[in-house]
């Protein structure tokens, strides 16, 4: 499964166990750590992950 597509099924999982500030710095440190725990990409590893989740978020309204 590829990183996208993990992280939209772990969104999911979470989305209603967790405010969504914390889903997406949750995802942005996930992004973090991919990317080797360098620094230099923090508003980057937060705006995807903000993506990530309120599309995520999108398609679990549009199912149900």
């Amino acid at each position: 499964m590829k990183p996208r597509a993990r992280a939209k099924k772990k969104a999911e999982e979470e989305s209603d166990a967790l405010p969504l500030e914390e889903q997406i710095r949750r995802r942005a440190h996930e992004l973090y750590l991919e990317h080797g725990n360098q620094s230099g990409s923090e508003m980057e590893d937060w705006l995807q992950a903000e993506q990530e989740i309120r599309e995520a978020e999108e398609q679990r309204k549009k199912r149900t």
